[in-house]
């Protein structure tokens, strides 16, 4: 671990982390994210309740390996999916958030975002700890006991269902960490981080970008 990825798995065996930092990210001008979100929102629609190829087996059998039951804790792309079938809603909150959670539909792999300035190292994977909770974004207290967390100097802030309001990205973010959380056998690894890195260099300014997979 070092200062550019102040993140580390304590799960290598049993999950495999993409990590990507993002500093002084800020939206580029002259693209419409906007358009591009409607666009492939409504293709997705327009294919039928079918899940999209591959779909969410590969988040549903992470979360079975870590007794949790995906369709009482559902991974946050596959809700997300599930959301915009039913309802026809793709939530707008900011730019950076609006784009993570396209990437979430397109890949069907969980991503978690947070603001770095949020934070206080270490940062680490890890199973959460019992009676370890934390305030959800527009949420209740959510009990990580057993589940996925990310976890700082302060406590859990982060997991592959929903993430903690003290982490959460604003529109005045700017130095953001996104996580997606791969099963081990997920093959597309490095292709989808690679992507995720190149969508975001396509509607965002930065003054540097690093990843890798832990």
């Amino acid at each position: 671990m070092s200062e550019e990825f102040p993140l580390q798995n304590l799960l290598p065996g049993r999950l495999r982390a993409g990590v990507i930092v993002y500093r002084g990210a800020a939206p580029r001008p002259g693209t419409s994210l906007r358009e591009r979100i409607a666009a492939e929102t409504s293709a997705l629609r327009a294919s039928g309740a079918g899940a999209p190829e591959p779909g969410f087996d590969l988040s549903r059998r992470l979360y079975r390996s870590f007794g949790v039951y995906p369709t009482k804790h559902r991974p946050s792309s596959e809700a997300l999916w599930r959301r915009l079938r039913d309802r026809g809603d793709f939530p707008a909150v900011n730019p950076a958030v609006d784009l993570t959670n396209l990437l979430s539909l397109r890949y069907q792999v969980c991503y978690g975002l947070y603001d770095l300035d949020r934070l206080q190292p270490p940062l680490a994977i890890d199973v959460g700890r019992e009676g370890e909770a934390y305030p959800g974004i527009r949420k209740d207290v959510l009990n990580m006991a057993g589940k996925i967390v990310v976890r700082d100097g302060r406590g859990a802030f982060g997991n592959p269902s929903a993430d903690s309001l003290r982490a959460s990205v604003s529109a005045a973010s700017r130095d953001i960490l996104q996580v997606l959380f791969f099963h081990p056998q997920d093959p597309r690894q490095q292709e989808i981080v690679a992507a995720s890195t190149a969508a975001f260099d396509e509607f965002f300014v930065t003054t540097e970008r690093r990843s890798l997979i832990a």
